[in-house]
């Protein structure tokens, strides 16, 4: 038995060894920059819906692209006390599992959040940062793991894997959370009669007024001023790539506002506002009026093709053309992905207003709380009223069910106390056996 146990022991310590060899010998950033395959892939992910509000659709498409590591999410009814409807759009970098992390969690946690009845910007910055801080916890290692993507993620799945088939053997490996790979968001929030937009990152929301782009969105890049002054203030650089002839963050990343990237925000002196990539929002809030037609949210493989300007008109004209949404939105993809520039995943939401008059949500009249009571209590003595009138009734009903007993009885005895009258036997006569049957019957 010794032997058996020392082999297995062996294989154990060799296996721990080469996981944690193979899990902490892959430092360094994963490229933003993915390679492109030689055919795009064009399947397209497309769904649509709507409500007495607006009609939207979506559609995705991993493009030319290794990998698809966009995300999105779509609730019409976020919450129905407030009427409060949620589109969201997540270009992961570095792998799909921060983007698929945030489009299943971000609008649960902001339904959460104490402010988000009263106060939707609060929310929404809260909401965006508290991501990162969920992403930080082991907790959230097994699910983020899951979506794979990178070869950290897959080195540490692996590697949980084994500490939970061997406890005694193989510990725990270190869970550093998303640093190579992140995710930018864009989230719109429709509320009565207004649209407000939180955004981290180059993802963009553009509203379509009388055939009029109007931007809702900052495209969050290092070349931006204040960008590049957060940056070199927490101690890293901006340069200048050809990688796509951008700027980027240590020659790395080219957003300066993400979900993930932890890498970027180890400084532990400076708040989550002041890392070189930070999670908090822009947030803007636009009123809903006559003249406004649809609205835009894409990611940043729709904006290397397009201007803002220029998607409006697309659209317009397969509106006027009166073309559905979903066909609407795979043209955009289709017309993106033949532009010299468009080698990125696209996701695109197209959500096109009504009537202004039905963006106006009509909520409930407030309670008036002591007429309330008041009805409750009236309802309550009906109700006693009408158990005690069927108690009543069954009360009489049994009391003549036992006179009618008592009845019964006297009669049979009075019967039987009677003389009985001098009776004639008739003589017996021949029966067929079906009435003598029947007689018996």
């Amino acid at each position: 038995m010794g032997r058996p146990h020392s082999l297995i022991l062996s294989l154990a310590q060799s296996l721990s060894l080469s996981l944690s060899l193979s899990y902490e010998d892959s430092p360094g950033r994963i490229s933003s920059f993915a390679m492109a395959l030689a055919v795009p892939v064009t399947l397209k992910t497309t769904e649509e819906g709507g409500n007495e509000r607006f009609d939207y659709a979506v559609s995705a498409m991993q493009g030319y692209r290794q990998n698809m590591e966009d995300a999105h999410a779509i609730v019409l009814n976020l919450d129905a006390a407030t009427g409060t409807s949620f589109f969201g759009v997540y270009d992961g970098h570095g792998g799909p599992a921060v983007s698929k992390y945030c489009a299943r969690h971000l609008h649960t946690e902001l339904l959460r959040h104490e402010s988000f009845r009263d106060n939707l910007q609060t929310a929404i910055e809260g909401t965006f940062l508290r991501m990162d801080e969920m992403m930080k916890d082991r907790s959230a290692g097994w699910e983020l793991s899951g979506y794979g993507g990178n070869d950290n993620w897959k080195a540490y799945k692996k590697a949980l894997r084994w500490s939970l088939l061997l406890p005694f053997f193989c510990q725990k490996p270190d869970y550093p959370g998303p640093e190579n790979d992140g995710c930018t968001a864009c989230v719109v929030l429709m509320r009565g009669n207004q649209i407000i937009v939180g955004n981290a990152g180059d993802s963009r929301c553009v509203l379509s007024r009388n055939n009029v782009a109007v931007t809702l969105s900052t495209d969050f890049k290092p070349s931006l001023d204040a960008e590049r002054a957060r940056i070199v203030a927490a101690g890293h650089e901006v340069t200048f790539s050809e990688r796509g002839n951008m700027h980027r963050i240590d020659d790395g990343i080219a957003v300066s506002r993400s979900l993930g990237d932890l890498l970027y925000k180890d400084k532990h002196d400076l708040d989550p506002q002041q890392q070189a990539i930070t999670a908090f929002p822009e947030v803007r809030t636009e009123q809903i009026t006559q003249d406004d037609q649809f609205l835009i949210i894409a990611c940043d493989g729709i904006w290397d093709c397009l201007s803002s300007q220029q998607a409006v008109d697309f659209i317009r004209i397969y509106l006027n053309s009166d073309v559905g949404l979903a066909f609407i939105c795979e043209a955009l993809l289709g017309h993106c992905l033949s532009h010299p520039r468009g080698r990125d995943n696209m996701t695109v939401v197209l959500v096109r207003f009504k009537t202004p008059g039905a963006c106006q949500v009509r909520l409930p009249r407030p309670i008036n709380q002591a007429a309330a009571a008041r009805a409750a209590a009236e309802q309550e003595r009906a109700a006693a009223e009408q158990e005690r009138a069927a108690a009543e009734q069954e009360q009489a009903a049994e009391e003549q069910e036992r006179a009618a007993t008592e009845q019964a009885a006297a009669t049979r005895a009075a019967s039987t106390s009677a003389p009985s009258s001098p009776s004639f036997r008739r003589p017996k006569t021949e029966e067929s056996p079906k009435s003598s049957k029947s007689s018996e019957l």
